[in-house]
């Protein structure tokens, strides 16, 4: 009889241990999950749009898609920038004649720098030391010493210089003339142009490929998009893009390129292996510039004569939502937080 009065209690204590285990561990479950949901929302990111009439540039949060902050540039607040390690944001205004530099993190403007004639673009150094700003209207570019936020060189370049980007190592910069139709080489110690590669009339957009052997070059007068040895300007393909096409971006993996298609209000993906179109969505009118999320889900596409952005599917351009932005939307560009 003791001895099954001993089983029953040794039992019970069992059946307690058990459900204190339980509540243990839903505890622990409960902490994880709002760990992880925690985790998964400080990973969001934001867009940075530039309104040219609006004279300023609005930060949208990536979670709820809404404007969250809007800061006044310049008037034809043009292109966004933002440096290698995302803490500062350049906005190039074309009727300034200057750029804003703003401190991403705290949204607080650190700089207004006067450059040339209608500012259009900038392009960062890989160690984020120098800025070049294109100056389109003056066929020029300026060189900015970020550290002290000064403008420290302007040189002449060809007809329209409209964007620029950096060589994978910073010692040479090139320069798309848009008018010219060609691409400036520029040493960026000496600050003198070293060769002329082939470019393309009203080219808006140059990306490198991952190694660095071709630029991707839009070229719009001609409804193309092109490949250019980087090394000779050699043109290696040409892809057929009609309707204007403007905003350029990658995928991360290299795969995908977008293109956005100004006169037929669409976008389109082009697979870089067989270099043709592979997907069309209409978006509204007059779609411009192009960013994408890092982990190359999500496109954000300034609509400008909607006044709009539009959020899209990366893998099948599907339309997500339309934002309210302010003013002749143009540039985008996308930031994790």
């Amino acid at each position: 009889m003791c001895r099954d009065k001993k089983v029953h209690f040794i039992s019970r204590k069992s059946k307690i241990t058990f459900w204190k285990l339980r509540k243990s561990w839903v505890s622990v479950a409960s902490f994880t999950l709002l760990f992880l949901s925690v985790a998964v929302s400080s990973m969001a990111g934001e867009v940075w749009v530039a309104n040219m009439k609006g004279a300023n540039v609005q930060i949208i949060d990536t979670n709820s898609n809404k404007v969250v902050k809007t800061i006044s540039t310049g008037a034809g607040a043009h292109n966004v920038t933002f440096s290698p390690d995302g803490k500062l944001a350049y906005i190039a205004n074309l009727g300034t004649n200057s750029i804003t530099i703003i401190d991403s993190m705290s949204k607080e403007i650190l700089a207004d720098i006067v450059t040339d004639t209608k500012a259009h673009d900038v392009a960062i150094s890989p160690d984020g030391k120098l800025a070049v700003v294109c100056n389109v209207g003056a066929g020029n570019i300026t060189f900015i010493d970020v550290a002290s936020k000064k403008a420290i060189h302007t040189m002449a370049t060809d007809k329209k210089a409209i964007t620029a980007v950096f060589s994978y190592d910073g010692n040479t910069l090139y320069v798309v003339n848009a008018g010219a139709g060609n691409i400036s080489v520029v040493d960026v110690k000496s600050k003198k142009i070293t060769a002329t590669l082939q470019g393309a009339k009203g080219a808006m957009a140059i990306k490198p490929t991952a190694n660095w052997s071709q630029f991707w070059l839009t070229a719009p007068a001609d409804n193309k998009l092109l490949l250019l040895n980087s090394r000779t300007g050699v043109l290696e393909a040409s892809i057929d893009v009609p309707g204007e096409p403007h905003g350029l971006i990658h995928s991360p993996d290299g795969k995908t390129v977008y293109v956005g298609q100004r006169k037929l209000g669409q976008i389109s993906m082009i697979d870089t292996a067989s270099r043709k179109i592979t997907k069309t969505t209409s978006l509204g009118q007059r779609p411009d510039m192009i960013a994408i999320s890092s982990d190359g889900k999500t496109l954000y596409v300034a609509i400008r004569d909607e006044n709009k952005l539009a959020v899209v599917s990366a893998v099948d351009l599907s339309l997500t939502m339309k934002i309210d932005t302010d003013g002749e939307t143009h540039g985008v560009a996308y930031r994790d937080n």
